[in-house]
């Protein structure tokens, strides 16, 4: 709602809450921040949106357990479908991919985790994070699945497609706010 209202300005950009990693955002401002201290300047804004960008893999799995405990799912041992490997959309580099924070976090509440990204480059994926993806996700297996990078071949699928490989109690979740808030069980 919030962006909707802002969207009524003419020169709004819609950034949208998610995963901010990357080769650029993630890295830039740390050159800013250590040159700024270079010459006594302490830029807390900076710093703190750093901080708040980068424990944003965790918050997200976080959110995604809590929902799993609420619908009374088992977390150790739960399958999670992760849709999405790549830094952003529409692109096949998965250098500082925040989504390994997802992941990770995932795995380490004991949830068995497989990824799906059909942009991804697969080779970098191995040698980057030791990571096998998913071509054909199994149908009716996961106990949640996680929507975090939205290309477009991920929207124009829509919700439906990504339920499909849900159990019957599974939950979707829409990490970047690509489908409508009634289709989807969870998002930022």
């Amino acid at each position: 709602d919030v962006l909707d209202a802002a969207g009524t300005k003419w020169n709004f950009l819609p950034f949208k809450p998610g995963l901010v990693g990357g080769h650029c955002i993630g890295v830039d401002p740390y050159y800013l921040t250590h040159k700024a201290a270079e010459i006594g300047y302490h830029p807390e804004i900076v710093l703190a949106g750093r901080r708040l960008n980068d424990g944003m893999g965790a918050y997200v799995a976080q959110q995604a357990v809590k929902t799993l405990l609420k619908r009374r799912i088992h977390v150790d041992g739960a399958r999670v479908l992760v849709a999405g490997m790549t830094f952003k959309e529409n692109c096949p580099d998965v250098r500082n991919s925040r989504v390994i924070d997802v992941v990770r976090e995932l795995e380490g509440f004991g949830c068995t985790v497989d990824i799906h990204d059909p942009w991804a480059d697969v080779e970098a994926t191995r040698a980057e994070y030791g990571l096998e993806l998913v071509k054909d996700p199994e149908h009716r297996v996961y106990d949640s699945i996680l929507l975090t990078v939205g290309h477009d071949c991920f929207r124009e699928k829509g919700p439906q497609y990504f339920r499909q490989f849900g159990k019957p109690k599974h939950v979707l979740f829409d990490v970047k706010a690509i489908f409508g808030q009634d289709e989807t069980d969870m998002r930022l």
